[in-house]
């Protein structure tokens, strides 16, 4: 694989984060009632952490000689939606999409010795995906105390 073939993926991949930004900051809007200040809160704190990721990958790809991309991907979260549980499944698909990406790229370069940095680098993004996925899982439970 080379280093173009690498950053197209690259590039993918800021297409998701972008996409993962506008997304979160768009639906903070939208909440109202008596649970909004934690989930508008968590909302932004959502697409401040897809602007961190994206300015990672584009570092990534202009540190291997690319152009970083900086366009969201197209149609890959629905704008109008019903109810905060429509958000965050919508939320969560874009979660697993980008996880995908990372993982996808990771599994091609894996033989690659040179690019032991970006291995590290996407094993990095692959446990923080996780850890999204995770926690909209759990927002996704009926409420239940334990």
């Amino acid at each position: 694989m080379t280093n173009e073939q690498i950053c197209e993926r690259l590039n993918s991949i800021l297409a998701l984060e972008l996409s993962g930004t506008m997304m979160y900051l768009h639906y903070s809007y939208f909440i109202y009632g008596h649970s909004m200040i934690p989930i508008v809160s968590w909302l932004r704190e959502q697409a401040n952490e897809g602007v961190a990721h994206a300015t990672l990958v584009g570092d990534k790809i202009t540190s291997l000689g690319g152009t970083p991309l900086t366009f969201p991907a197209a149609d890959k979260f629905p704008w109008a939606f019903d109810t905060l549980n429509d958000m965050l499944r919508a939320a969560l698909h874009l979660e697993k999409e980008a996880w995908g990406a990372y993982a996808d790229l990771l599994r091609d370069i894996e033989a690659m010795p040179e690019q032991l940095g970006l291995r590290l680098f996407l094993e990095m993004q692959i446990q923080e995906e996780t850890g999204h996925i995770e926690e909209v899982e759990k927002m996704l439970k009926p409420d239940v105390v334990r």
